[in-house]
């Protein structure tokens, strides 16, 4: 039998203990908010609720890690367009847009940080058109087989953002507009891709493309050489020894003598397709 008044006191011990079960739970809880929320831009998190359904703190790495395909765009507001589908996975690109999903986000430049993409871990394409590709921060150990981004110069760029690639596993990088670009040493990065798109970029030589010994397609659109160096550019560019196609557009590719381009085609017409526009 137990007296009143020390069954008082275990009913206010127990009450005690449940109350500090509760507030350390709720303590852990909303601790695990903030760090969570702290990760992540307001943009980024915004969308990541969304596509989710559920508070960023419930949102786990393997959760991240699911969403295979992200393209970010901005026009009046951020556009998220993703899949937890392989690209690559889908040689039909009809059958991989009916996979695609897409979140509009509004907010301010300051509401958005592109070192966020690093937490998206199971990528295999990444196709960035905000600008600014030097700011984004890659994943650690990432499979990243296919890279496109819009140059966008930055002042605040980190130059280490190709040197974060997995040689192991990036087969295709495209570098739209790149007009502005002057510093081309990240290619040394890119050395070991088999598909290669530039386009705006002036070249001087064909020296950034030293090293690209599994390159096997590259596409130039638009970009500028001098016109008496042209031909010797390109000629360098033709003696790449896995180069299986090579394309041209703009007026550079009309430097091209019509005798030069069909001594190309009779050189190198077995090994390598040669188109120009």
């Amino acid at each position: 039998q137990v007296s009143a008044g020390r069954m008082v006191v275990l009913c206010a011990v127990v009450m005690i203990v449940i109350a500090a079960v509760v507030m350390t739970g709720y303590q852990f809880y909303t601790g695990r908010l903030v760090v969570s929320a702290s990760r992540f831009s307001v943009v980024f998190r915004d969308f990541l609720m969304e596509a989710y359904e559920k508070p960023v703190a419930d949102i786990s790495p393997e959760d991240l890690a699911r969403i295979r395909y992200l393209k970010i765009e901005r026009e009046k507001k951020y556009r998220f367009t993703y899949s937890y589908e392989d690209y690559y996975d889908y040689p039909d690109a009809a059958r991989f847009e009916e996979t695609l999903h897409t979140i509009e986000i509004a907010g301010k430049t300051d509401d958005f940080s592109p070192t966020n993409v690093q937490y998206f871990t199971g990528l295999t394409r990444l196709e960035l058109y905000t600008g600014g590709w030097e700011n984004y921060v890659l994943p650690e150990g990432n499979v990243l087989q296919g890279i496109v981004c819009v140059d966008g110069m930055s002042k605040y760029g980190t130059p280490q953002f190709f040197s974060a690639v997995n040689p192991d596993t990036l087969k295709e990088v495209a570098i739209l507009k790149a007009n502005e670009r002057k510093d081309f040493s990240f290619m040394e990065d890119l050395r070991g891709v088999e598909r290669l798109v530039l386009s705006e970029a002036t070249l001087e030589d064909g020296t950034v493309f030293d090293g690209f010994e599994q390159l096997e397609e590259l596409s130039l659109y638009y970009v500028v050489m001098e016109e008496e160096d042209a031909a010797a550019i390109i000629e360098g560019l033709l003696s790449l020894p896995s180069l299986r196609r090579f394309y041209i557009e703009g007026k550079t590719a009309w430097y091209i003598t019509k005798e030069q381009w069909e001594k190309w085609e009779e050189n190198y017409g077995n090994r390598i397709i040669l188109e120009r526009k």
